[in-house]
């Protein structure tokens, strides 16, 4: 006896996956390849890459960049407490000189 194959639905190939199936990491939307293939493919938003759009195009800059602004914002108060320390020991000078133009010998 010889045993025949069943005949398959035409038009629909449930192994290949679908665009629910594929959620494209919730950074892109799911589309049909270009050109009317079978296959899905994921159209990533701005910022993100990758087949299931997984990576991020800034990822290699994270790490440099929050180091540069530390170190921007580290600067950026060493000169102010430097500007603080000159005016109070311009303003501890002119103290004393007012004192010992007037005639005072005060310790300031």
């Amino acid at each position: 006896m010889t045993s025949f194959p069943l005949p398959q639905p035409r038009g629909i190939d449930l192994s290949l996956p679908t665009c629910g199936e594929m959620q494209c990491s919730d950074h892109g939307s799911c589309r049909s390849e270009p050109g009317g293939g079978t296959g899905f493919v994921c159209s990533c938003d701005l910022g993100y890459e990758g087949e299931a759009c997984e990576d991020t195009v800034n990822g290699a800059l994270s790490l440099p960049l929050t180091l540069s602004v530390l170190a921007v914002i580290f600067g950026v108060l060493m000169v102010a407490f430097l500007v603080a320390k000159i005016r109070q020991k311009q303003k501890k000078r002119n103290r004393k000189q007012q004192a010992a133009k007037q005639g005072y010998n005060i310790a300031v």
